[in-house]
């Protein structure tokens, strides 16, 4: 018999054996328990959780021969069937790859036709947030109408980009990643079964590398006990999966609690030659001073740091969790390490608030005058400017009357030592009798002189309907009359 995958040998097979996913474990079975299944459901979460798997097992509980149970048989024909992937009332479809309006024609058609062999055709759309968006409208209304016995699950690593129309007509369930606990006792389980030797911390190792993806710890397992000649231990698992030896790492951390940048920089160039992933070393940098981060900051001290430095490793930290993020999408990661070492050496910089609040450190000059010029641009954007026509304004309404008239008539010129207001002569003892009023709306001084203003006649317009008069019938006026 070909040999065969961990992931694939103990996928689970009933409700029961998966792993992580209690709360939508609990919710399916009731469900089936109670008779109120839906018809449709979006299974979302990232890859590896078990999406499909429970897709699998829902349907063997609708198609057992032994009937509609939370706990299907697994040993009769339909049951084995869905394991196999062959029961004929089973629909996988890779939306990846048939995602078009036409393949979800086809599916429509489908379903308008009773079961072949089991109870329920389940229709189980995998990547299904790759579907178009005709696709999507054309599953709308079966969605919304389905023809009796037909269930769907809409398998998706990317909810976000499933239309709110089609989950308003799903039940939705969140799968979540496992512990890492979790993991290991699931790979524990594994490894009995095979009866294979293994090490609780090369198991640990596994399950965090797995990043809560049970499928990828299972192919991570299998590779271990490959590469470990038929055994898991810890030295083989650190090899297979780059990791630093820890005593490499507790010597880097020393080095960080020393400061000693020009040994950090030759320990990062050594790390690099010898064909260690310097991602790999870098995320266990950053595990390994969270650790210390809180030890110190609840206990105070760590392994390497105390409580007199839980200001600079959060320092550190912060520089560090930088520089992971951006050597994932650089050529050379070692140059952005390197880099985010060396910023380690202006640490001294940094000044405490409490200090700079206390008067202990001395500011440098051009910082003061820096600060004494942005003072007086805010004092000078806070001083209001004068202007004299809003002044004119304000005290003719204050004054009002007659005097508001006059101001808005007169002219006004500044001198360095006051204002004139120029009015005409038959104004002046109007304006006199209110100066007073005018004067508190003006910065300076305030004084009105006369001057005579000639008048001019005004010419008034001619009526347009008079000139189309004196057009037709060729006249003339004889006297003009100003009202």
């Amino acid at each position: 018999m070909a040999y065969q995958a961990f992931a694939r040998k103990y996928r689970p097979k009933t409700f029961d054996e998966i792993v992580g996913q209690e709360a939508i474990v609990r919710t399916l079975k009731n469900a089936i328990d109670l008779n109120r299944f839906s018809h449709a459901y979006i299974f979302a979460g990232s890859r590896g959780l078990g999406k499909t798997t429970t897709a699998r097992i829902l349907t063997k509980c609708l198609n057992c021969e032994k009937g509609i149970t939370s706990n299907p048989c697994g040993e009769c024909e339909n049951c084995l069937e869905i394991d196999k992937g062959s029961f004929p009332d089973m629909y996988e479809i890779d939306a990846a790859s048939n995602r078009g309006i036409d393949d979800i024609r086809a599916l429509r058609e489908n379903v308008t036709y009773a079961p072949i062999k089991g109870r329920y055709k389940v229709y189980i759309i995998d990547e299904a947030h790759m579907l178009t968006r005709e696709a999507f409208n054309a599953l709308l209304k079966t969605l919304e109408e389905p023809p009796p016995n037909n269930i769907f699950i809409l398998a998706t690593t990317e909810l976000h980009k499933i239309p709110d129309t089609i989950k308003s007509r799903c039940q939705t369930f969140l799968f979540k990643p496992p512990s890492v606990q979790q993991i290991e006792e699931y790979l524990k389980r594994i490894l009995e079964k095979e009866n294979i030797k293994y090490e609780e911390k090369a198991l640990h190792l596994l399950a965090e590398a797995s990043a809560g993806g049970l499928r990828d710890a299972a192919s991570l397992l299998d590779q271990a006990v490959t590469f470990g000649g038929g055994k898991v231990d810890l030295k083989s698992v650190e090899e297979l999966l780059g990791i630093i030896p820890q005593n490499i790492i507790d010597r880097f951390l020393q080095l960080l609690k020393e400061k000693d940048i020009k040994t950090l920089i030759k320990g990062i160039e050594k790390l690099d030659k010898e064909g260690y992933d310097l991602s790999v070393f870098w995320k266990q940098v950053l595990d390994q001073l969270h650790e210390e981060l809180i030890k110190t900051a609840t206990e105070g001290k760590g392994k390497f740091f105390t409580e007199e430095d839980i200001e600079n490793l959060i320092y550190i930290q912060n520089i560090f969790n930088k520089a992971f993020l951006e050597a994932k999408n650089f050529p050379n990661p070692k140059h952005i390490y390197e880099l985010a070492i060396l910023k380690l050496k202006y640490i001294k910089n940094l000044v405490a608030i409490k200090d700079l609040l206390q008067g202990n450190i001395e500011i440098q000059s051009s910082q003061l005058s820096q600060k004494q010029e942005k003072e007086t641009k805010e004092e000078k954007q806070e001083k209001p400017s004068f202007n004299i026509q809003t002044a004119i304004l304000k005290a003719g309404k204050e004054a009002g009357g007659i005097v508001s008239a006059a101001l808005k008539k007169a002219s006004i010129k500044e001198t360095d030592n006051e204002f004139v207001i120029l009015v005409d002569k038959s104004l002046m003892d109007i304006i006199n009798q209110k100066l007073d009023i005018i004067s508190k709306h003006f910065p300076k001084p305030v004084r009105v002189e006369g001057i005579e203003i000639k008048k001019e006649k005004k010419q008034k317009k001619r009526d347009e309907a008079v000139d189309k008069v004196l057009e037709l019938f060729k006249g003339k006026i004889i006297t003009y009359k100003e009202e």
